[in-house]
């Protein structure tokens, strides 16, 4: 998630009670869903759901509490150097080691420096004028 702290939302005073009485009913149907749950049959099910709603009930007990959406600290970096250490086990592996630090270096700038990747891809078409970009869209529409 590359969203800077002026992208979010947060949370207005009138919003509260009803935002809290969603939360508690999350909170209030993921203990159920859980408790439903036999650890014999669905101990990996089980153990992702209570994880899932930890994260979810924590989010939601920070943004009623601050009215803000909790901080992008810690939490970004592990989740970028998870990103990467799992591109290189399941990508990297069969790579060259120089093609595999080349791939880390822009790795990193992507997940780190998001506000630098279009400048990045600006200034290596003008290094590689025989490279060229297209954006593609397709869709259907079903005829009955």
């Amino acid at each position: 998630m590359s969203l800077d702290k002026a992208q979010l939302e947060q949370l207005r005073p009138e919003d509260v009670p009803r935002v809290k009485e969603l939360a508690d009913n999350t909170r209030q149907a993921f203990r159920e869903l859980i408790h439903m749950l036999d650890p014999s049959r669905y101990p990996k099910a089980r153990t992702y759901i209570e994880n899932l709603s930890e994260h979810i009930c924590t989010f939601f007990d920070w943004w009623i509490e601050h009215r803000q959406w909790i901080p992008m600290t810690t939490n970004a970096v592990e989740t970028a150097f998870s990103l990467v250490k799992n591109r290189i086990k399941h990508i990297g592996r069969r790579w060259t080691e120089k093609g595999l630090i080349d791939w880390l270096r822009v790795t990193m700038k992507k997940i780190f420096f998001p506000n630098t990747w279009d400048n990045l891809w600006k200034q290596y078409l003008k290094l590689n004028l025989g490279l060229r970009l297209i954006k593609a869209r397709a869709t259907y529409q079903w005829i009955s």
